[in-house]
């Protein structure tokens, strides 16, 4: 992908530089192995419209990185639906290694290319549309002695949700998770995050990608709408500021009260 921008980029229009969404950064803070959740709320359709493709893509750099960690970061973002929120997960393993300490400064730039029917010719660009979003990553360095150990943590106390009066097809509810704070032995407790992983049917959470992530020192979440008819299940799990996640299964099913 560098090379192809290296080569293909043509020259910024007129829009490059007006976006500026708000970005949330999850956690605001962590350590050199911690997976950072950033999502903000898209301002434009993207994906394949009519004869071009945008895409967005996210980009972070460490200005004074050190040898043997992560100095930069190139993540495709998922397409979306205008004013929907997106979320980038991004884990120092799978970008080989361990974030460097310091500051990583980001932004998610609007990409387009050309889309032709098979067997036409086709241009081949790349143009950058704008800056959609500018965030940063802080990473502290890990305690000498290392932090390798997860929270104590109990999982998920509560999964419930309100539908008042008949429920019909296609109907969606939030429902609102809650849990008893984790405790861990270097990150408060007012830093610890929280991992939720939703499935709709009992053992089926997918714990390599959370669904959601909340912000630090959270013990309540409340979820998009889910649909009224089907199944709910929850996990939660709690991740320190090193990044240590604990691994307990413990599973709520989702409870509707009010219907």
């Amino acid at each position: 992908m560098a090379a192809l921008l290296a080569t293909l980029l043509l020259p910024q229009s007129g829009l490059a530089g007006q976006r500026g969404v708000p970005v949330e950064v999850v956690p605001a803070f962590g350590g050199p192995a911690t997976t950072f959740v950033v999502s903000f709320i898209t301002p434009a359709r993207t994906g394949v419209i009519g004869s071009i493709r945008l895409r967005d893509l996210l980009t972070a750099t460490h200005v004074s990185a050190g040898p043997g960690c992560v100095a930069q970061i190139s993540m495709p973002v998922p397409d979306a639906r205008r004013s929907q929120r997106v979320r980038v997960r991004l884990d120092p393993k799978s970008l080989g290694g361990n974030w460097c300490a310091g500051i990583y400064h980001g932004k998610v730039v609007e990409l387009q290319s050309a889309v032709c029917p098979p067997g036409t010719a086709c241009p081949t660009y790349v143009r950058l549309v704008g800056t959609v979003a500018r965030f940063s990553l802080t990473v502290r360095a890990a305690p000498a002695e290392g932090d390798h150990v997860p929270p104590t943590f109990a999982g998920i106390a509560h999964a419930f949700a309100c539908t008042p009066g008949p429920q019909r097809p296609g109907e969606t509810t939030p429902y609102t998770l809650s849990w008893q704070a984790a405790s861990d032995k270097v990150t408060p407790v007012a830093q610890i995050v929280y991992d939720i992983y939703f499935a709709n049917t009992s053992g089926g959470e997918d714990f390599a990608r959370p669904t959601w992530t909340t912000p630090p020192g959270a013990t309540s979440f409340r979820t998009p709408g889910l649909p009224s008819h089907g199944d709910a299940y929850f996990v939660v799990r709690a991740r320190d500021a090193a990044g240590n996640e604990d691994t307990n299964t413990h599973e709520q099913k989702g409870i509707d009260p009010c219907v």
